[in-house]
């Protein structure tokens, strides 16, 4: 048993994380391809400003 709380930001990535692999897989036809774009991916997700891309929508 894991005493690791997920963040609210790891969970929304981790959520679509099957579909988004199905997605670079079926476009990069390599399973390995496909999990360095999700790791990319993971890496741009984390640094994200969210609280700045709330307040460019107002």
């Amino acid at each position: 048993m894991s005493d690791h709380v997920a963040s609210p930001v790891a969970e929304a990535f981790v959520a679509y994380r099957s579909l988004h692999f199905t997605v670079a897989y079926e476009m990069l036809g390599s399973a390995a391809d496909a999990e360095d774009v999700l790791q990319e991916a993971w890496l741009r997700w984390v640094r994200v400003d969210r609280p700045g891309l709330l307040e460019e929508d107002r």
